[in-house]
């Protein structure tokens, strides 16, 4: 091959309808892809929404737990009397949240872990004092 047919222009004709063609299509797919994001996006809201709604009902129970644990007749000194937890693992109990007692009964110390106290169904008053 001489140098001279190295130098002549390669030359391809390509229709501006093709290359119109293909533009149009990537808009579209960038369309597609920009409308599902939106939807992701707006999933995506809704979902931390609802996270945000779940933890604001968990501080209320939360707070709920640490008033039971104060004012609760089975509560003597940070512990409850009222339950004995055989299986503190079974329930999801932290072991530094029990105390074995003399007698070998587990209990828990609500100080630690007012959040057994939500939903006791055992909970009542302590008396008032005279």
């Amino acid at each position: 091959m001489s140098v001279e047919e190295n130098l002549k222009p390669s030359i391809l004709l390509i229709s501006p309808s093709d290359i119109e063609s293909d533009i149009k299509k990537i808009e579209e797919e960038l369309k597609i892809i920009h409308n599902d994001s939106d939807d992701k996006i707006l999933k995506l809201k809704e979902d931390v929404q609802r996270l945000w709604n779940f933890v604001e009902w968990l501080k209320i129970a939360q707070v709920q737990g640490i008033w039971k644990s104060k004012t609760c007749r089975y509560s003597d000194n940070g512990k409850c009397n009222a339950w004995n937890v055989n299986e503190p693992e079974k329930l999801g109990l932290p072991s530094e949240v029990i105390e074995v007692d003399s007698n070998s009964s587990k209990h828990v110390i609500v100080d630690k872990f007012p959040n057994f106290c939500i939903a006791c169904p055992l909970y009542e008053a302590k008396a008032k004092r005279s």
